[in-house]
């Protein structure tokens, strides 16, 4: 984490080329920036709470999160992961209160847009509207994919397709070339649909087949194509 504290970086000399406030005109670019409350989640720290009243949206400056949702039973489910220039709380925007809970993986810096803000930024910057319109319909189609697909899927497949989306949005690490994030065997089982116990028993096996490699608590790609192949067929989004 190279944010230390709260060190305020300004909208303009942000290095997060994924950040969407990026696309609002020059004027309104500076506009966002002091309008903006920037702060430093530290790891485990919450964002924001399901059933926090809306005040507005959360973009990741710098950071990695978990988006947890919960089911009839009162139990969480992580329902997507957040990286790098990725938005939290869209879900909540314009109602009343959050349907999901966001935490933070890692020491996480994030800045925050009141809806105020968001409303007068949409009206007068048509790039920035666009992105975030096309945003908000590919979380739809991924979200409408998983659904479809999850419901065919092997426990394998699921694992899988976690184990590939966790690579998608938070990358390798350059050093290690393991998955740059490091999850329980439960947080997998949360995202695959299924238990921790199948999933140590599903990373094993494919341990053993060499589609990857265990490196204590770290899961490294050893064979991306191959695994890919194997949920080809269900054409599903992972970022």
């Amino acid at each position: 984490m190279t944010v230390q504290n709260n060190e305020i970086i300004a909208c303009d000399e942000c290095k997060n080329g994924g950040c969407m406030i990026k696309f609002c005109h020059v004027d309104w670019l500076a506009f966002a920036n002091e309008k903006k409350t920037q702060k430093l989640f530290r790891k485990g720290q919450h964002v924001f709470l399901e059933g926090n009243p809306v005040f507005g949206v959360f973009f990741i400056q710098q950071g990695k999160v978990k988006v947890t949702a919960s089911n009839f039973n009162g139990k969480k489910q992580i329902v997507r992961l957040a990286g790098d220039g990725h938005i939290l709380g869209h879900r909540g925007y314009t109602g009343e209160t959050y349907p999901i809970d966001a935490f933070t993986l890692e020491d996480s810096c994030i800045c925050f847009f009141d809806n105020q803000t968001l409303y007068d930024l949409f009206m007068e910057n048509p790039m920035f509207s666009f992105e975030m319109m096309m945003f908000y319909s590919k979380e739809l189609r991924k979200s409408e994919q998983r659904n479809k697909f999850f419901a065919q899927m092997t426990v394998e497949e699921k694992i899988i397709f976690t184990l590939l989306y966790m690579e998608s949005t938070f990358g390798i690490n350059a050093l290690d070339k393991a998955i740059n994030v490091t999850l329980s065997r439960q947080e997998i089982a949360e995202i695959a649909g299924t238990n921790a116990e199948q999933v140590s028993r599903t990373i094993t096996s494919l341990n053993e087949k060499g589609f990857i490699r265990l490196v204590g608590k770290k899961i490294l790609i050893m064979d991306a194509e191959g695994l890919k192949k194997k949920i080809t067929r269900y054409r599903i989004g992972l970022l």
